[in-house]
């Protein structure tokens, strides 16, 4: 027990400071509050020799199932759940009630093990549970090592409960004695070790996944950005010999900052990039590509219905209502398209023929779907190249 005092203490000493070098960690929070009342708990576990029953007895269980209860309620907030006051009051009330009402639990060492182990037990199981259910949105790597862990540790904890009856423990100096009550106490003590390394490693692994996926993702948008797609274009396109690239420019994006201001501009894009995710099928990839130009791959997919969709798109933004104050602000969008069929699955050269259909469209008007024909591949690059105050201007439009 005072190993494992010092143990709890000095991992509510890490916890603390993550919480504390970052408040958003409010599952930390929670987890150090555990380990603090956990040391208090074995701290008086340990003095049962000396001190008085109901402080050492009553009060050291109530805070081992109250230290549970505030690890159930961290890994509940760690995972975005709801923490119900009720659950995490349950187990240290039920304990005070039980102890202070029966004399049968009060006055036996081995009803005590019965009535703690069940308490105890329960909210490991939980834990394992809960962590197990939030590997389906968040599959961290550790995640599910660390729900077998809480499980496993939950039945071993539960077989308390039979030794007791089966083969009670002996009473002596406060507490109980016996072989099986030693090896439980030993992986009592492993128990919390590892729980600790669990947490902290969940945590430094939540930290990472969220870092990896700021980097994937736009800012403004919440979209993929460029550097993500082009990375999941390039296995695509090794994988298959099917799919069309799609290129869009909102038109007059210029016009509509200078008009309404940058805010409006942004919530522009903000809206047209969630119209298109909300449309977008199995496999599709969606990014900014910059500014006001975003780029679409729909793997599998050739011309004509790749043609369709964009189209159908297209339609869409044109009746997207935006509201900048009392202003209702039109959008359009420009689209090219260009097929894996017939200009291979090299990136840049797909790229660049979709680029060209939608300097096309832009040449056209604006507000349409242009498919690459061959014709627009290099040749359409190099012509661009010749009049690039042209091609600038027809882009800014």
């Amino acid at each position: 027990m005072i190993c494992t005092f010092l143990a709890t203490t000095a991992v509510g000493i890490f916890m603390l400071q993550v919480w504390l070098t970052d408040r958003r960690h409010r599952a930390a929070g929670y987890w150090c509050l555990s380990m603090w009342v956990g040391s208090l708990c074995t701290l008086l576990f340990a003095l049962r020799s000396v001190g008085p029953p109901l402080l050492t007895v009553g009060l050291g269980n109530a805070l081992a199932a109250c230290g549970y209860a505030f690890m159930w309620a961290g890994f509940r907030v760690f995972d975005r759940r709801r923490v119900y006051r009720s659950v995490v009051l349950a187990g240290p009330v039920l304990w005070g009630l039980v102890y202070l009402l029966v004399p049968q639990v009060s006055e036996d060492v081995n009803n005590r093990i019965i009535v703690s182990s069940t308490i105890i037990t329960a909210y490991c199981l939980w834990i394992g549970i809960d962590i197990w259910r939030g590997h389906r949105t968040e599959p961290l790597p550790t995640r599910m090592l660390a729900a077998a862990f809480f499980v496993s540790h939950g039945i071993i904890y539960g077989l308390r409960i039979p030794m007791a009856i089966i083969l009670p423990a002996a009473f002596g100096h406060g507490t109980a004695y016996s072989a099986w009550f030693a090896v439980f106490s030993l992986e009592l003590f492993a128990h919390t070790i590892l729980a600790a390394v669990a947490m902290l490693v969940l945590i430094k692994e939540r930290g990472e996944a969220l870092y990896r996926q700021a980097s994937r993702t736009d800012a403004l948008t919440g979209i993929a950005n460029r550097g993500s797609f082009l990375d999941d274009m390039q296995k695509l396109l090794g994988d298959r010999r099917q799919g069309t690239l799609m290129i869009f420019d909102l038109d007059r994006f210029k016009a509509i900052n200078d008009t309404y201001g940058h805010v409006a501009g942004d919530l522009v894009l903000k809206r047209f990039s969630a119209q298109v995710a909300a449309r977008l099928e199995a496999n599709m990839l969606f990014c900014r590509f910059g500014g006001e130009e975003f780029a679409l791959f729909a793997p599998g997919r050739d011309m004509a219905p790749a043609e369709q969709f964009a189209e159908a798109l297209r339609l869409e933004v044109a009746a997207l209502p935006v509201r900048a104050g009392d202003h209702e602000i039109a959008v359009s969008v420009s689209i090219g398209l260009a097929d894996v069929a017939t200009f291979g699955a090299d990136f840049d050269r797909l790229h660049s023929a979709a680029d060209g259909a939608l300097y096309a469209a832009k040449e056209a008007g604006r507000n349409q779907v242009k498919r690459a024909a061959p014709s627009l591949g290099l040749p359409g690059v190099a012509e661009r190249m010749r009049n690039p105050a042209a091609s600038d201007v027809a882009r800014a439009g």
